[in-house]
């Protein structure tokens, strides 16, 4: 199957309906089940054609590109409105390919923070301006020092802790609440944390591993007042005669306080604005988030893995990238704004549009401190010369047409009682 308009949304579609409601690929393909989904077709093809645009991901000596998956979520019911699961490759292109976005098992490096090291400081009543440890390096046998080895000082801000991404004030604030505390709050953002050692390296994902999906789940908790939606891609299915078998039940799990969701907003909306995140930032738009990256083995100057996780209070953006398996000839050269951020500003960029608008609450930490932001507009632009607005509408216009041309093809085809071809088996699981 190579056709179909929407392959990374289909497959994890199809997985979907095969691991949760236990039908078979026969019986999606033979049965002529329709199945409805949370697509939104316009944040799906925005997010297609930016990842046929090759020259955003990096590629090693050996003509390797880098891999990557993204995800787009509505934080209020975890519909997931768009998803891509690998960079644009025509020579592999095929039914149920392997979805970065979806399966993949990555560090989350510091988008953990947020999640393990900040939530459980506010909710131990910690101020957003406490200031913490930014200098010491040694815990026992544990040594540990900033990316890069920057920022080192006496004490920090934790609201410029995180927006920094300062690993020496995140790892002493696991060390001062304790590691159960980072485990509780991992466990409750929904991470796996049974294999993971008790250690104090947990503050920066050490032996964690997740994917955008996964991520982007936790982070709604964050964009929608500290309840957690269930991420799906399928809403209902019914069988040939119209009959509904199975259906999702929209449940939200209580998380964190909401006052504790605004407090950790106010500290990510920094990440854009005076952060590691400057480089990520969508033109005209305003989000909250969190950069990571991960350090490769064999060289800390080199990368594994790079995040950025944005969002508003329409939508969670969380993308990853990074070679599958690392190693002296497939790695990352520096952090996440060489790489992972050109692609999240084009997808931001192209999506957001798309969304209903709403604005956050609350204040930028940074604001409540007195401090300017760094990061305008023309900064952004004058990072990456690709987003002109050429470009932008470049985009928009060959996913207004992808949309469109998807539209034509549901709309001409008819509904059977059995699908005849895999053509329209596809069709039928998008209309």
């Amino acid at each position: 199957i190579s056709d179909y308009r929407y392959p990374s949304y289909f497959d994890a579609v199809v997985n979907e309906t095969v691991s949760k409601y236990n039908l078979t690929e026969e019986e999606i393909v033979n049965n002529g089940y329709r199945i409805y989904t949370e697509l939104d077709q316009n944040y799906q093809a925005n997010m297609q054609i930016v990842y046929e645009n090759t020259s955003l991901f990096p590629r090693a000596e050996d003509g390797t590109f880098a891999q990557s998956g993204s995800v787009a979520l509505e934080p209020k019911t975890g519909g997931v409105r768009g998803v891509v699961g690998q960079v644009a490759d025509n020579d592999k292109t095929g039914f149920r390919n392997f979805n970065y976005a979806t399966q993949s098992k990555r560090s989350p490096g510091s988008t953990i923070k947020p999640l393990v090291v900040y939530t459980p400081a506010v909710e131990a009543g910690w101020a957003l301006n406490k200031q913490l440890d930014n200098h010491t390096m040694q815990y026992d046998s544990y040594k540990v020092d900033n990316y890069a080895g920057i920022k080192t000082s006496r004490e920090v801000p934790m609201y410029q802790s995180l927006a920094e991404s300062l690993n020496l004030p995140a790892v002493a604030t696991v060390n001062d609440l304790g590691v159960d505390k980072a485990f509780e709050a991992g466990e409750k953002f929904g991470l796996n944390m049974e294999k993971v050692d008790r250690v104090l390296g947990v503050a920066l994902g050490s032996g964690v591993e997740t994917n955008p999906l996964q991520m982007a789940q936790a982070y709604a908790a964050f964009a929608n007042e500290g309840l957690m939606p269930e991420a799906h891609f399928i809403s209902r299915i019914e069988n040939a005669s119209g009959q509904v078998i199975a259906s999702h039940k929209n449940s939200q799990k209580r998380v964190i306080d909401k006052s504790v969701a605004d407090k950790m907003t106010s500290m990510m909306l920094g990440t854009f604005t005076n952060g590691t995140g400057i480089s990520s930032s969508p033109a005209d738009y305003v989000m909250a988030g969190k950069t990571g990256t991960t350090e490769a083995v064999f060289n800390p100057e080199y990368t594994s893995d790079q995040w950025v996780i944005g969002y508003t209070p329409d939508v969670v953006i969380s993308h990853w990238l990074g070679f599958p398996t690392t190693d002296e000839n497939h790695y990352l050269a520096g952090s996440t704004s060489n790489g992972a951020a050109h692609v999240f500003r084009n997808i931001a960029n192209t999506i957001l549009p798309y969304t209903p608008g709403s604005t956050f609450t609350v204040e930028n930490a940074y604001k409540q401190n007195g401090i300017a932001p760094a990061n305008t507009k023309r900064q952004v632009q004058t990072n990456d010369n690709s987003q002109t607005d050429d470009n932008l509408s470049d985009i928009r216009g060959r996913a207004q047409s992808l949309v469109d041309e998807a539209s034509r093809a549901i709309s001409d085809a008819k509904i059977k009682e059995k699908a005849q071809t895999i053509w329209d088996s596809i069709v039928n699981l998008f209309r």
